[in-house]
């Protein structure tokens, strides 16, 4: 593992102390600005790799889902327009389960965002190159991935919380944002993420973010989903949400 990699893993080790010792219920609260981390910038579509923060989260912007199924996730949320982004893992998925080149999967996601801009009629934002993104090039920073059931939340927009996937639970079905939240981890526990740095003992933990507003969106709902997901990994990963007071 390179030293670069350790360098991102030891500069988190202090956030995630305070999250273990707190949890993550109580930790939200001691972040001043936090209400912020439900302020949108804007409605954009967008990947749930860390990377790519704000606006409505699918991965690869939709490529795994039908074009319908899609469009019917755009509509729900008042999408505005659709970016696609450089060393997109759901990509390289997509070409993978349509046994297409792996090695043409950013262009790929490319071709699907246009194409589903295009069937919407809103605007293709552009594609957005390792180096504009908020992490390494051939590399996961995420220790945590979000399951938002509110639909607004980025974690960037708040100082002290941890960077990570973002899932849009509140406008997917229940099996789809379930099978993201199995890439999510899939990424973060293999060598494209801090594999094996996750440890019971530094878990890669599951945030399901309940709406108080929404019983079939709420902190007990999202928990019970997730659950079955940490049964095979020994307590690596660990599930710790919280109620939105938005």
């Amino acid at each position: 593992m390179s030293d670069q990699i350790i360098k991102y893993w030891e500069e988190q080790l202090p956030v995630f102390d305070k999250i273990k010792a707190l949890g993550f219920n109580r930790y939200i609260n001691t972040l001043p600005d936090f209400s912020r981390a439900f302020m949108l910038k804007d409605n954009c579509l967008r990947c749930i790799d860390e990377g790519t923060p704000g606006g409505i989260r699918l991965a690869g912007s939709g490529i795994l889902l039908s074009e319908n199924e899609a469009i019917s996730v755009l509509k729900n949320a008042g999408v505005d327009g659709i970016y696609s982004h450089e060393e997109c893992g759901a990509a390289k998925l997509y070409a993978k389960e349509n046994n297409l080149d792996p090695n043409q999967a950013d262009k790929y996601g490319q071709d699907w965002a246009k194409k589903l801009a295009k069937k919407f009629n809103i605007g293709y934002k552009g594609f957005l190159k390792i180096t504009e993104m908020a992490r390494p090039s051939g590399f996961h920073i995420a220790r945590v991935a979000y399951y938002d059931g509110t639909g607004k939340f980025n974690p960037d927009e708040v100082k002290g919380l941890p960077s990570g996937f973002v899932i849009s639970r509140r406008y997917l079905n229940r099996e789809y944002a379930l099978k993201e939240m199995g890439i999510a981890i899939s990424i973060a526990l293999s060598d494209h993420g801090f594999g094996e740095l996750i440890t019971p003992a530094e878990p890669f933990f599951l945030v399901p973010i309940g709406d108080l507003n929404d019983s079939k969106m709420s902190l007990e709902e999202l928990t019970k989903e997730l659950q079955p997901l940490t049964e095979k990994y020994q307590k690596r990963v660990i599930i710790d949400g919280f109620a939105a007071t938005i």
